[in-house]
């Protein structure tokens, strides 16, 4: 009977020794899920995507803007220059 007894108390004492260790690891789990928590709700949602996505293409349309003023200019200038150069070659003679 003592033996009967001394084999449930080490069965016992194992099974709490799993249910302790099991309940560290639930609480370690319950800590890393608080943190990914508090790390998702920092993160921007998909409105913030779109909105950049928006920004990106106003960006290169102002871009091809500025680009197609910039040849117009040069070309502007080079015509005036141009012109500037023939009246005073012209003129010259």
């Amino acid at each position: 009977m003592v033996l009967k007894m001394q084999a449930v108390q080490r069965r016992l004492i194992k099974k709490t020794e799993a249910l302790v260790a099991k309940d560290v690891e639930l609480r370690e789990l319950e800590r890393v899920n608080g943190e990914l928590k508090k790390q998702l709700v920092r993160r921007p949602g998909p409105e913030v995507g779109e909105r950049l996505n928006r920004f990106r293409q106003v960006a290169n349309a102002r871009s091809k803007q500025i680009k197609a003023s910039r040849k117009s200019m040069f070309h502007l200038i080079s015509l005036s220059s141009n012109s500037w150069w023939c009246s005073s070659s012209a003129s010259d003679s």
